[in-house]
């Protein structure tokens, strides 16, 4: 074959290479659409996948040898899968129907449901993908003229085909599902792979044959090798066993980086598909190399020991490097964009590389060196291509399953990443000691000794090395990338790491969670970003998730709540005793084992009688389900999250809605932080695209929306009898809506309102997902504060009268003073500046309607805020007094207790200093900061021991802060 010939087939396994990742990504998307977007639901698809490459390999391997026109089969196959790709909706169509019946049929998703989930996610993937396996070595087995040439070609295709996997990932998750959505995609790479096919074949047809060489050249090809010595033909045999070995170790570490990584520069699909594309740019780099400058003069089994152990080292020195990511991944945005409000897809890159690159280079060599270690036990070049990308493709499979499933949630990804790169360096180490232990004599058993004890000790490693800071990880927020820099540029995040106390880190099989203590409130964190805390001003918007829509209703009995979160969600349906049954579904176990750390505040959800949990996918359960729910509230995480933008589509509403009872009324959380105004309007026009019935309600800075097939009326006398009922009561009280106008002055836009608002939005569907690639690009906007000043200038059109039963003048006049009391509050919050000009504004509002409860809220954390922020020790008097009318506004506010105990500790008030601490405790419990000030409190009282006790509390809680371990120190000796 000629140069020319042989370049413009590298350049079709590279469009090949493209359209297989581009047919991955959104192959993926469709079936876990139907099974679900829970960790095991996307391994058991990516395993189908994973599993047809596989057979693929081993199966067409053995058949080259029968193909006398490798490239006319290449370019068939090409088209064959194009083929499949237009059928594969008709078919996942009728999976989707089976699925779902088999699921309802049998309440539920059962073990058996799980393993039908499997087969059919096989029966979908495994045809294309056993076609997209055959490629590699079928191409091979047609460019290998003469055995010498297989280690070069082998390696110039697979990078080829890994450099065109790297170019389909950034093109499909940058281009071309953003512009032209998931179907389009896949058109788009059927078309490619007919053109690929189709100039295959010409090829083909112009060359008559593919093959050039002389009759000799291709017996020589296909001519075994000469046999080798037992002691070299044992390490071939575990050099080419390898492969499997490579393949499961490597995905692994892929799983566990990408996971470590993501910790630092976000979760968003840009971020993942970027990782990808680091970790995939290794490999290409790497094959590449090895093609460039092959080493002739050693074999390829010790080339391989050597390279797996150097990516076991190499490894293990990424695990080690992985806690000072967060920090480097700061340094390097900051360097290439300045002071930017998020991490850029550069940053992201170079963070991957720093952890990726230099072990995926070697894991890049190392594949074609056990095909070459293959070839050297006598088989024909094809086999060898199939043999070996069978034995990697097995491999990646259970490495894929291994990490998930095993290493992850019973090691840990600092262990898990440890074991996997101490199985590189086992195994290189076995493969060098090989010719040893296939001697006979007192060197093999040596030998067979040594190699034991380094395989038992590598692999156990782990447990003896230093284990990570969980801060690094569990503390560091990627979506607040301003919070760890100064004005000037200088970085922090050292030093904010390292006063990071965190109370709960897990590591789960999709995600990471932590609980961190952010001084004086607690905030729960996944992978990362940080999704609810328990500050009042989120507890608005927690709360009023499930009152919102419970109140809407005129008689729920059931309820559903998606995503637990910090738990308040979950109370609020919990505190209507009407309610008989309550469900709650959430996807990652570990987010319900961090509910200790909220119980004392929360009021202990998980603990009611009525509660049923169910750990799985939201949007899958509400699929398969039979039940029917009163109400469905939903707290997803924020759309710029990848794959949650699948909980904001059309497709999902639907599906809420079909499992309401006739009247039935569901909420969606609707964020506004980092969302431009037509992200924001997009989740309200694609919710108001299904419910004929809408109401916008809007607390502070975040809102809700809620929705129904049945028009809403409201019952003020019944409303306010339900307000009254203790459990609902206590909670609104929280939060300043106890009062039945107060409760409705939280309604911003009514139905009329609503649809007028979102006229112009975007619908977000499965297959355009605008939302998870529009919203990302909006992180650290603050276009937010627009969409809730005009949410909140809405407000001041009056709410129609059909909105309510009986309405009377009076009820009509109250209603219309707690809506102006209501838009003044928000007013001065979002557009006044300092502090106090908001207190002159909240108490000019609080003369006109006094015990307006969120005007009394503004108030009293203005207060606070004005009190910290302005102390003077000649001012002691005016600020307690300031502060205790901030306590006596919002008696609730732990904050506004424990600022009042500080002020009266300056004043050398003691003894009260002390009460308002321990309130503040009690409210807010466990808070190291409140703790250490209580312990200074009590010395000053004189009352030593107690000081101790609440000081050693407050070390337990923050082992780390060096201030409270000298004051320990200094109190214990009677300083």
């Amino acid at each position: 074959m000629s140069p020319s010939i042989r370049l413009l087939v590298y350049l079709l396994f590279l469009l090949s290479g493209a359209t297989a990742l581009a047919y991955q990504v959104t192959w993926v998307r469709n079936v876990t659409l139907i099974f679900g977007t829970s960790y095991q639901a996307t391994s058991i698809v990516l395993a189908a996948f994973m599993g047809g490459l596989c057979i693929g390999g081993f199966l067409f391997g053995h058949l080259t040898d029968r193909i006398e026109r490798p490239l006319r089969t290449y370019a068939l196959l090409e088209i064959a899968i194009a083929a499949y790709a237009l059928v594969l909706p008709t078919l996942l169509s009728a999976i989707d129907s089976i699925y779902v019946d088999a699921a309802r049929a049998a309440d539920g998703i059962t073990p058996t449901i799980a393993a039908l989930r499997v087969v059919m996610a096989g029966v979908a993937l495994l045809p294309p993908t056993i076609l997209m396996g055959a490629t590699l070595p079928v191409l091979v087995s047609g460019l290998v003229d003469r055995q010498s040439e297989f280690g070069t070609r082998l390696s110039w295709l697979y990078g080829i085909n890994t450099l065109g996997a790297v170019t389909g990932a950034v093109t499909t998750g940058f281009v071309l599902i953003p512009a032209l959505g998931v179907w389009n995609t896949q058109i788009t790479a059927v078309i490619v792979n007919v053109g690929i096919g189709a100039l295959g074949l010409a090829i083909d047809h112009r060359l008559g044959v593919l093959r050039t060489a002389s009759p000799a050249e291709e017996e020589a090809a296909q001519t075994p090798a000469l046999a080798l010595q037992t002691s070299e033909r044992f390490a071939a045999h575990l050099a080419y066993r390898g492969a499997a070995v490579c393949g499961m170790s490597a995905l692994a570490l892929e799983v566990m980086w990408t996971r470590a990584v993501s910790h630092a520069v976000g979760t968003t699909t840009y971020s993942f598909t970027v990782m990808l594309a680091s970790f995939l740019t290794g490999i290409w780099l790497g094959s590449w190399l090895h093609a460039a400058f092959p080493t002739r003069h050693m074999s390829p089994a010790r080339q391989l020991a050597i390279v797996m152990v150097v990516i076991g080292l190499t490894g293990l020195a990424a695990s080690h490097w992985i806690p000072r990511l967060p920090e480097l991944v700061v340094q390097l945005n900051v360097a290439l964009y300045g002071v930017v409000p998020r991490i850029q897809n550069l940053t992201t890159l170079l963070g991957g590389f720093a952890v990726m690159l230099v072990p995926c280079i070697f894991m890049g060599i190392s594949f074609p060196l056990t095909g070459e270690a293959r070839l050297s036990l006598g088989r024909s070049v094809g086999q060898s291509a199939g043999d070996t990308i069978g034995w990697n493709t097995l491999g990646s499979i259970v490495g894929s399953l291994l990490a998930g499933f095993v290493l992850i949630p019973f090691l840990g990804l600092q262990r898990g990443m440890i074991l996997a790169a101490g199985l590189y360096l086992a195994y290189g180490a076995l493969i060098l000691v090989a010719p040893l232990i296939a001697q006979a004599g007192a060197r093999r058993w040596l030998a067979t000794g040594a190699a034991t004890a380094t395989v038992v000790l590598l692999l156990f490693a782990g447990r003896w090395l230093p284990e990570w800071d969980v801060r690094s990880l569990g503390g560091f927020q990627n979506n607040q990338l301003p919070f760890y820099v100064t004005r000037d540029g200088e970085t922090k995040v050292r030093e904010m790491i390292e006063d990071t106390v965190v109370r709960y880190y897990d590591e789960g099989r999709a995600a990471t969670v932590s609980v961190v203590d952010m001084a004086g409130s607690y905030a729960l964190l996944i992978n990362g970003k940080v999704v609810a805390t328990d500050t009042l001003i989120d507890m608005q918007n927690q709360l009023m998730l499930g009152h919102a829509p419970l109140l809407s209703h005129p008689d729920p009995k059931k309820a559903l709540v998606v995503g637990l979160g910090t738990g308040f969600t979950l109370a609020s349906l919990t505190g209507h005793q009407s309610l008989e049954e309550i469900t709650l579904v959430e996807i990652e176990p570990k987010v319900i084992a961090a509910q200790p750390q909220f119980a004392p505040v929360n009021f202990d959800p998980l603990s009611d009688p009525r509660l049923r949990v169910e750990v799985q996918d939201g949007r899958n359960y509400l699929k398969t389900t039979r039940e029917k729910f009163d109400v469905i509230t939903a707290d997803p995480i924020h759309p710029w999250n990848a794959g949650s933008g699948y909980l904001y589509t059309v497709e999902y509403y639907k599906t809420v809605r079909d499992r309401l009872t006739e009247g039935g009324v569901a909420c969606q959380w609707l964020p506004i932080y980092g969302l431009s105004v037509e992200n924001f309007k997009s989740i309200v026009a694609t919710f108001n695209e299904v419910f004929p019935e809408v109401t916008l309600w809007q607390m502070g800075i975040d809102s809700v929306l809620v929705g129904s097939n049945a028009p809403f009326t409201f019952d003020l006398d019944r409303l306010a009898e339900r307000l009254a009922e203790p459990g609902i009561e206590e909670q609104l009280r929280l939060i300043g809506v106890e009062q039945v106008h107060t409760f409705m002055a939280e309604l911003a836009l009514d139905n009329a309102a609503v649809r007028a608002y979102a006229k112009d939005g975007i619908v977000n569907r499965d297959d355009n997902l605008y939302l998870e690639f529009a919203s990302p690009l909006s992180i650290g906007t603050q276009e937010g504060a627009t969409s809730r000043i005009e949410l909140n200038r809405a407000r001041q059109r009056p709410l129609p009268d059909s909105l309510f039963e009986n309405l009377t003048p009076a009820d009509r006049e109250a209603l219309a003073r707690a809506r102006k009391a209501k838009h003044d509050t928000l007013e001065a919050y979002f557009t006044l500046r300092s502090t106090q000009e908001r207190i002159r504004r909240a108490r000019e509002i609080l003369a006109t309607e006094p015990g307006f409860g969120p005007a009394e809220w503004l108030l009293s954390e203005e207060i606070v805020k004005h009190a910290r922020a302005n102390r003077t020790p000649n001012a002691l008097g005016p600020e307690v007094d300031a502060l205790r009318e901030a306590v006596a506004l919002d008696p609730e506010f732990g904050g506004a207790r424990r600022a009042l105990g500080l002020a009266l500790l300056r004043a050398g008030a003691f003894e009260e200093a002390i009460t308002q601490f321990e309130r503040s405790n009690a409210l807010r419990p466990n808070r190291w900061t409140t703790l250490a000030q209580l312990s200074r409190a009590q010395v000053a009282a004189g009352r030593r021991d107690d000081a101790l006790d609440s000081l050693r509390a407050a070390i337990e809680i923050n082992p780390n802060n060096a201030v409270l371990n000298e004051r320990l120190a200094r109190l214990e000796a009677g300083g």
